[in-house]
């Protein structure tokens, strides 16, 4: 049983293939500007952490050797140990390397460490040991002479290196014309915003400084606002214009489409096989079970949707419902949209969360503070032919609190029953949900549950039942 989302397969043949997010088409369209526009730029993917950048970057990187595009997929965040970004950022080049582009190769390399290395200050054993001492007035004499002859130094180094920097451009354009006859080569640079500030600013500097040349084009996969966070924090101000910061570096601007939420919800219902408890025979021999696939799915999307949840907050929340369901038994109630409801809201607001269970609120309190965690158009039907799950998963929660009392002496009310349907009111103040279609909802509960708890579902979330699902 599968409670850990691998890695997606990525088929050389057909790197889209297992694609559950139809974002095949923006690799299309991204694959024709960087063919277009072959001169140097820099195209940044934009897109929120979780939201499947990696995944992407990666089957676009396969697709483009399909296409025959030469490419190299660089993980900046895996390799962000490394002090200089110059070194890790010149040592893919060497995936380009053959017998004829050797030379060339090594040529880069030592003309880009001469560029590369930063003079330090240094003193002499004797002023370190005067430091140590108690002749401080020499010490900072000596400091000074040793700090103006580096100064003398680096000024005539200064013409030396501009000259390097220009020799080191044309040897990387010859070698990219040697190396990638179909150009430009496209270097992707992936999950830079993870990286540590100073790491972040460095790579963009080194692309801006050393790369700009004509047949590379740099792509980076970023969440543009955590990379600014990265810029503010490397220079220590939060006045800094960020976004202005990255213009200087980035040509063209592109934001990955948000994923298609049903889809996905289908693939991770059926990944994490979850049709092995809500579809198994014994369960679909009581028919008041049968809806419970179409309702847990209908709750999670509205949720989803409303809350615009990452693909990686997505996936935890099914990974924990199904967890709650492994350990249920096939005859048990599961309430599917109170559950996915609760298991929100312990991710998102534990301390209400264990309030409700530990039954310290009363109904009003409940109802007063759902607005807090939850948009309330979630719950308001767009007509009347139509019944979000959402309000159901809000019966649910109203029904089974207010059961969960009936044994304690003190048993809440929160349906005054007139004569009609029409006449039933909820005995508690809910302003942004149809109050009929509410306590018509927690009544039918009443009818189907016929005083089932949710004692079983509340040990089930907290993970203390025993896994009894077998696959």
């Amino acid at each position: 049983m599968k409670f850990k989302h691998s890695d997606i397969e990525i088929p050389r043949e057909d790197p889209f293939r297992n694609c559950k997010l139809n974002r095949q088409p923006n690799a299309i369209i991204l694959t024709q500007i960087v063919q277009n526009y072959s001169d140097s730029f820099v195209l940044s993917i934009n897109g929120e952490w979780g939201t499947g950048k990696t995944t992407f970057m990666k089957m676009w990187a396969a697709y483009l050797k399909q296409q025959e595009i030469t490419s190299i997929y660089f993980n900046a965040w895996e390799n962000d140990f490394i002090s200089d970004p110059m070194i890790a950022l010149l040592g893919e080049l060497q995936q380009l390397k053959t017998s004829k582009t050797a030379k060339t190769l090594n040529s880069i390399l030592d003309i880009g460490s001469k560029i590369a290395i930063k003079a330090i200050p240094t003193l002499t054993k004797g002023i370190v040991k005067h430091y140590c001492g108690n002749e401080l007035a020499e010490a900072a004499k000596d400091a000074l002479k040793a700090g103006a002859e580096i100064f003398k130094t680096e000024v005539i180094e200064y013409e030396n290196k501009k000259n390097k920097l220009v020799t080191f451009k044309e040897e990387l354009s010859s070698f990219i014309e040697k190396s990638v006859p179909n150009k430009p080569l496209i270097f992707i640079v992936d999950e830079l915003d993870r990286c540590r500030p100073d790491y972040a600013v460095e790579v963009l500097e080194k692309i801006k400084h050393f790369f700009s040349i004509k047949g590379i084009v740099f792509v980076l996969s970023i969440d543009k606002e955590q990379l600014s966070n990265s810029i503010r924090g490397h220079y220590g101000s939060d006045r800094i214009n960020a976004e202005e910061y990255l213009r200087r570096f980035i040509d063209v601007e592109y934001l990955l489409p948000e994923p298609d939420v049903e889809s996905y919800c289908k693939y991770l219902y059926e990944y994490f096989n979850f049709q092995g408890f809500l579809e198994n025979r014994d369960r679909y021999q009581h028919s008041e079970f049968r809806s419970d696939p179409e309702r847990l799915l209908k709750c999670a999307k509205e949720i989803i949707k409303a809350k615009n949840l990452s693909l990686r907050q997505i996936e935890k929340l099914f990974v924990h419902t199904r967890l709650v369901l492994s350990s249920c038994s096939s005859n048990h109630y599961i309430f599917p949209q109170l559950t996915f409801i609760l298991i929100y809201i312990r991710s998102i607001d534990p301390k209400f969360y264990l309030q409700i269970i530990n039954q310290q609120l009363s109904i009003q309190e409940i109802a007063d503070h759902i607005p807090q965690i939850f948009p309330t158009t979630m719950f308001q039907e767009p007509s009347q032919y139509t019944q979000k799950a959402s309000l159901w998963g809000l019966a649910d929660l109203f029904y089974c609190y207010a059961q969960s009392f009936e044994r304690t002496g003190h048993p809440l009310k929160i349906i005054s029953h007139g004569q009609t349907q029409s006449e039933n009111r909820l005995t508690f103040n809910i302003d942004y949900v149809d109050n009929t279609k509410l306590a018509t909802a927690i009544i039918h509960y009443y009818q189907i549950y016929q005083g089932a708890g949710w004692s079983h579902i509340i040990k089930a979330i907290n993970l203390l039942n025993s896994i009894t699902e077998t696959e």
